[in-house]
């Protein structure tokens, strides 16, 4: 199914909305985290108005979702002038799997305006090829929805000595892009800190933070993103790591925090 599909398929029932979930959406024996996401804001943004533009998501993810059918419940927690919170919980074979917390807000002028300056003098996606995953590697089934170009860094496991990379994205679906599309696109890069890997481990996110800059998804749907990535620490089995996206244009357009646990 592709995202469009699938956010498409969210039915309201009594105490929320259901949705179906494929499994070429598996990111090991787990439905991929952006997509989670993804289905955690479109409940939101069924109760807040499309006025109030997404500013921060927050998601925690409890447990594993599962292809098939899941369960969204969502609730706005309070609305401002300027600001309105909303939180969504999505259920998968009756155990939780993540919740959601979303602030959305109007614009407003204020005293001082900083913008983060983006990496400049990188090749361009267009002039990179696709990664190649070998047979004892093969690329997670979610990635079929996604493309994927590494101007810094590498693919997982091959033992690249730098805790930085520098990926350019694109969906592959041919709908029209929504705020929900970037909200997944920008979860679907491995973590530098797998590329520095030798040997094949899982991996999980257990929170994933995004705060939002710009609001322009007029692009093309196959336009190429690029999410810039640092791993700030590592060890004891976890890591936290940044990153900087930029949109087609090479505007930087959101933030992206996680903390990421490491089985290996």
């Amino acid at each position: 199914m592709l995202l469009s599909q699938t956010l498409s398929s969210m039915r309201p029932e009594e105490k929320g909305w259901s949705a179906e979930v494929g499994e070429d959406w598996s990111q090991g024996r787990a439905t991929f985290g952006g997509l989670v996401t993804a289905l955690g804001n479109e409940a939101m943004r069924r109760l807040v108005p499309t006025d109030r533009a997404l500013r921060g998501i927050d998601t925690v993810f409890v447990g594993p979702a599962f292809a098939g059918t899941v369960r969204i419940e969502a609730e706005v927690l309070r609305v401002g002038k300027i600001v309105t919170m909303a939180c969504a919980r999505l259920w998968s074979a009756g155990q939780i799997a993540a919740t959601v917390t979303g602030v959305y807000g109007t614009s407003r002028s204020t005293q001082v305006a900083i913008m983060p300056k983006a990496t400049a003098g990188l090749p361009r996606a267009e002039d990179l090829p696709d990664p190649v995953f070998p047979a004892n590697n093969p690329a997670p089934g979610f990635l079929q929805h996604f493309g994927m170009r590494f101007a810094e860094g590498s693919r997982p496991f091959s033992g690249v000595n730098s805790s930085t990379s520098k990926v350019y994205v694109r969906h592959k679906d041919p709908a029209a892009l929504t705020e929900s599309h970037v909200v997944a696109l920008i979860d679907c890069i491995p973590s530098p800190l797998m590329q520095m890997m030798t040997t094949r481990a899982p991996t999980s996110s257990v929170t994933w933070t995004m705060q939002f800059i710009r609001h322009d998804y007029s692009f093309a749907p196959d336009a190429w993103w690029r999410i810039d990535t640092e791993v700030n620490s590592a060890g004891e089995g976890y890591a936290c790591e940044s990153s900087v996206v930029l949109d087609p244009t090479g505007a930087p357009a959101a933030f992206s925090r996680q903390l990421v646990t490491v089985y290996g």
